[in-house]
């Protein structure tokens, strides 16, 4: 395997980014706060806290455990995994239940059990918020508790460890894609949320309906899979255009870069799927990044935007690596996750191979293997899951691209390969890839855009759209257009595959899927 290239593909120095110090993060950085229980544990171990100092923690009562004399608690805030033992003497812990809200001021000493260095001597209570043990439906079993309750109580889930370690987790990968996006000049640009525009052209878009006093809301809001009829108009009041949620803001970026060459977005973006998987959600994050000036070589402009996609997972899957909850927790409970993010950060640059020649092999494993799959792989298909993973797990044993895949299967706006016209009629191909990792298959899709104007109307002739709504997308070509491209990445996926989680609807707070929500 070659080793991975000095990181030039931008014409610019691509600076892996250093994961910072957690002891300087758990520092508190403003004195109109109080600590956490995480910066206070941290100074009281650091010895700038010392057993003549008292202190303030604040946090949720997890459990209470009344002795003769004494009672020990755990208090959690949730700014590490675990919480803290309490040592209350008697009479101080008469208000504490399970659930409720309290500030406890008292000294850090020397822990005499196993599990911390220190434990906290509680001197007075402050009690801020009660909690009914008997109804409370996050207890700290040793059971654990089912899944269905943890997603009907999500409004709760965070006061257990592996949900506020998977925020935390998802807060500190924002901030590393910022970072590392920013050191290579990047522009973060807001996109907006409602569009007319169905940039993957697959109408699985939720409508914008709008309500009033008079006309009541519906009661559930559908998918829209065509477009309604038309309202009546006059010359004067032509029909307002159809509005959606956005299903990508590929478009809207697009438009950034040709005029600012780098751009990046981190949005919410909705699809009306019904697919009811562990790898969907009606509503996710999506990062998108989007390049202009890219080299006239299409297999070399291709290839810079994949070691950009490349280089944005080795920074943030680094970042994550170094944090405590990897150790203290993820690992513990997905075994061998600590290889997979090894595998993401090794020195060799990530296998790239076309479309064709992985179904090559995945036609030779079929033929040596008769059950191994249950969709057989054909040329002019989509790549299953199951063949995605076979790619990266077995096959490669890591992160892959897969390049240049059939143009039947793909948007209007990618740059189609004309070498393949050549080649084979009946075998075009499109400038595109998709990166597959182990454990998950599709992580992150992207293509080259056709900078073409004559070749994009075509384009969007063949697949039926309306190019009266996509007027201002065409003037991009019209005035000054460049070679550009992209890349989309689901931002639920990556914390899935940074956190070791199977399923996207663990990655986020508040999932939303095809089964609906009570939040």
């Amino acid at each position: 395997m070659a080793p991975r290239p000095r990181l030039n593909a931008l014409r610019g120095p691509l600076r892996t980014l250093h994961s910072c110090s957690r002891a300087a993060q758990a520092a508190t950085a403003s004195l109109a706060l109080p600590a956490t229980v995480a910066s206070s544990l941290a100074a009281a171990s650091a010895g700038s806290e010392t057993t003549a100092s008292t202190t303030s923690l604040n946090g949720w009562i997890r459990s209470v455990r009344r002795q003769k004399n004494v009672s020990f608690a755990v208090l959690s805030d949730g700014s590490q995994v675990g919480g803290v033992q309490v040592v209350l003497p008697k009479g101080l812990d008469e208000s504490l239940t399970v659930g409720c809200a309290a500030t406890l001021k008292g000294k850090w000493v020397d822990s005499r059990g196993a599990g911390q260095d220190k434990e906290f001597k509680v001197e007075s209570v402050d009690f801020v918020g009660e909690s009914d043990a008997e109804t409370y439906p996050m207890p700290n079993t040793k059971q654990g508790i089912p899944l269905p309750v943890m997603r009907r109580n999500a409004h709760l889930r965070l006061r257990r460890d592996g949900p506020a370690a998977m925020v935390r987790v998802r807060s500190e990968m924002n901030w590393a894609m910022a970072e590392h996006f920013r050191r290579q000049g990047f522009v973060r640009v807001d996109m907006p949320v409602i569009t007319s525009s169905d940039c993957e052209g697959a109408g699985e878009v939720f409508r914008v309906v709008e309500s009033s006093p008079s006309s009541p809301a519906p009661a559930s809001t559908a998918p829209a899979s065509s477009p309604s009829p038309p309202e009546p108009s006059t010359a004067a009041h032509p029909p307002p255009p159809s509005r959606y949620l956005t299903v990508s803001t590929q478009l809207h970026l697009e438009a950034i870069t040709s005029s600012l060459p780098r751009a990046y977005t981190l949005a919410p973006c909705f699809r009306a799927e019904k697919s009811d998987t562990a790898r969907h959600l009606q509503e996710f994050w999506m990062l998108e990044a989007e390049v202009a000036f890219l080299d006239a070589d299409t297999p070399t402009a291709l290839d810079q935007v994949m070691t950009v996609a490349e280089e944005t997972v080795r920074a943030v899957a680094g970042h994550v690596k170094a944090m405590p909850e990897i150790e203290r927790y993820f690992a513990k409970h997905s075994p061998g996750l600590e290889e997979r993010l090894e595998a993401l950060l090794a020195p060799e640059r990530y296998v790239r191979m076309s479309y064709t020649r992985a179904i090559e092999l995945l036609q030779e494993h079929a033929a040596a293997n008769p059950d191994a799959f249950v969709f057989r792989p054909t040329w002019g298909s989509g790549l299953q899951t199951e063949h995605e993973r076979w790619l990266a797990e077995e096959h490669v044993k890591g992160p892959l691209f897969v390049t240049d895949y059939p143009s039947a299967l793909k948007p209007f706006y990618m740059l189609p390969n004309e070498s393949s016209w050549t080649v084979d009629s009946s075998r075009q191909t499109t400038t595109c890839f998709d990166l597959l990792v182990p454990s998950l298959g599709e992580l992150a899709g992207g293509s080259l855009r056709e900078h073409r104007l004559d070749k994009l109307v075509a384009a969007m002739d063949k697949h039926g759209l309306d190019r009266n709504a996509y007027e201002w997308y065409l003037d991009l070509r019209r005035y000054g257009t460049t070679r550009h491209g992209g890349f989309g990445l689901g931002w639920e996926r990556l914390v899935g595959l940074l956190t070791g989680e199977n399923n996207v609807r663990e990655c986020t707070v508040f999932p939303r899927a095809a089964e609906g929500s009570r939040f």
